[in-house]
């Protein structure tokens, strides 16, 4: 396997172009964009510029990040929310093309507010759905041969919770480019799962990208976004998760994805050393690392 950056790991203390340029130094493989970091870039730079900046290097885009769904989402013709949030799709859709990112992270309905309480909904419905939402989006994303990762998140504030919900969803849409990407803190965050071999069910043709992070020793019900940490310690099996990966015959990337302001408040320089280096030690130690 390949190792990733993410770039929620440095979101408020670099910039795209300072991230491309360290990751490389660094000996990343692949680096995941973020729209925002993407928008920001574009204020005074252009696809070209960006293309430029990637030219020659071993460093190659994967997955852009991320586009945030909601229940009702094309239930309704001429929606004007629809239409907002087709239009910022469209957009990633054609820097992946152009760039040659190739992958899309597509997260399923939340209830975003962290104070807001659990998701209200069942699973009969959320299935049917996203089914549709990811029926629509794959029609979309043909155009431009971008493929769309399908993200689950544990915590009860999500509506896609396990391993088998999501697989399940990706099943019954069966578009060849819809499949899922599995985050370890984000099945952890399911009732503190430790234990991932649900995954060994999936297809690995139907994994298109892995996240990696550790966490806080923290109540797992008050656990949130913000206690993500470097691969070097914390709550989550990291070996578990990898060599579960490992075994459905998955040999793609695994990217650190972290989003934890006390690392926001160190250098840059700081930030994608120490996500390199925690990140690749424990993918020796599970021995899933390739340098091929």
């Amino acid at each position: 396997m390949k190792i990733g950056f993410n770039q929620a790991t440095s979101m408020n203390c670099s910039t795209l172009e300072k991230d491309v340029l360290l990751c490389e130094e660094n000996g990343f493989d692949f680096i995941e964009f973020r729209l925002d970091k993407l928008r920001e870039y574009f204020q005074t730079k252009s696809i070209d510029d960006l293309k430029t900046l990637l030219a020659g290097k071993k460093i190659k885009p994967h997955a852009l990040n991320a586009l945030y769904t909601y229940d009702d989402m094309f239930k309704h013709e001429n929606s004007e929310k629809d239409a907002e949030l087709v239009e910022e799709f469209i957009w990633g859709c054609r820097i992946a093309k152009e760039i040659q990112a190739g992958y899309f992270i597509i997260v399923p309905p939340l209830q975003r507010d962290p104070n807001g309480g659990p998701y209200i909904g069942n699973i009969e419905k959320t299935h049917e759905n996203c089914v549709r939402i990811l029926k629509r989006l794959s029609t979309i994303a043909s155009e431009y041969d971008v493929k769309l990762c399908f993200e689950l998140v544990g915590f009860n504030r999500s509506s896609v919770r396990t391993v088998e919900q999501a697989w399940n969803i990706v099943n019954d849409v069966n578009e060849d480019n819809i499949g899922l990407v599995f985050d370890s803190y984000n099945l952890h965050l399911y009732r503190g799962l430790n234990n991932f071999s649900a995954i060994k069910h999936v297809d690995a043709k139907k994994i298109f990208c892995a996240h990696i992070n550790n966490g806080d020793f923290i109540d797992i019900d008050k656990a949130s976004q913000e206690n993500r940490r470097f691969c070097d310690s914390g709550t989550v099996d990291l070996d578990n998760f990898l060599k579960n990966l490992k075994e459905t015959g998955y040999d793609g990337m695994v990217s650190v994805e972290i989003f934890r302001p006390e690392y926001w408040q160190q250098t840059p320089e700081w930030v994608i050393s120490n996500a390199y280096q925690t990140t690749r030690k424990i993918m020796e130690d599970s021995g899933v690392y390739s340098q091929e």
